[in-house]
């Protein structure tokens, strides 16, 4: 569980998210939607721990332990992030982007868990390519094993359907829900009001940096913000297309 207390965050003058109090729960698909600029990425970097609130605090207890931040605590690798671009690193193959991780944190069983990984995501076909000779869903599955690869709990994603063709959506989701299923925490960013109604077990809506709505699938029947709302092409509010 996530608790956000008075969490604020800004980048020089401009303020991104301000004055946010939740509890977020970290089991099953947590998708959190919200129009482009809301502070969607910026909140994932904060729960992921790679950066700090500049006010407030963030408490994640995960498995019986608590971390905090800002604190000295961070919780990888059992919380990892797939950022939107990827960061995979271009001069090494997939192989070896894989294999990474696990040698700076000298495992011992390095060949096992890449082997399972290839397996898992079906990648034997590209794996001794470099990112810049696979395709946008090749790289995303890439990144996405590369994250898996020293076992998180839960894993943190922003946009991973960006850039993606419908199949290469369909091949992905299907990963997505095989993690989820293995009772692996996702946090998933995403524009797609599609998959929030077929996976999300929570939603949390950003507008403005602030949360405007958050709960179980089911508020999409009933949507009280003005973001879901639109989406929702709820009557007597204008549109229907989604706000990105």
């Amino acid at each position: 569980m996530y608790t956000l207390n008075k969490v604020g965050k800004q980048y020089g003058a401009n303020s991104v998210l301000a004055h946010i109090n939740c509890k977020i729960p970290v089991d099953g698909v947590v998708v959190v939607m919200g129009p482009s600029g809301s502070g969607k990425s910026t909140l994932l970097r904060l729960l992921s721990f790679v950066e700090r609130p500049d006010e407030g605090t963030i408490d994640l207890k995960l498995n019986g332990d608590s971390f905090r931040s800002p604190g000295n605590d961070r919780p990888w690798p059992r919380v990892t992030c797939v950022f939107q671009k990827q960061f995979l690193w271009p001069h090494l193959t997939v192989l070896q982007n894989l294999r990474l991780p696990l040698e700076a944190a000298r495992h011992q069983d390095v060949d096992e868990r890449v082997a399972k990984m290839i397996d898992l995501f079906e990648m034997s076909g590209f794996v001794n390519r470099f990112p810049n000779e696979v395709s946008g869903g090749q790289a995303q599955r890439a990144a996405l094993a590369r994250a898996l690869v020293l076992d998180p709990e839960l894993i943190l994603i922003d946009e991973p359907h960006g850039g993606l063709d419908l199949e290469q959506q369909s091949v992905l989701n299907r990963h997505l829900v095989d993690l989820s299923s293995s009772g692996i925490g996702l946090f998933i960013v995403t524009h797609s009001l599609d998959f929030a109604q077929v996976y999300a077990d929570h939603l949390v809506i950003v507008e403005d940096g602030t949360i405007s709505e958050m709960g179980p699938r089911e508020i999409l029947e009933h949507p009280t913000s003005l973001y879901l709302r639109r989406s929702m092409g709820v009557a007597g509010v204008a549109g229907g297309t989604p706000l990105n």
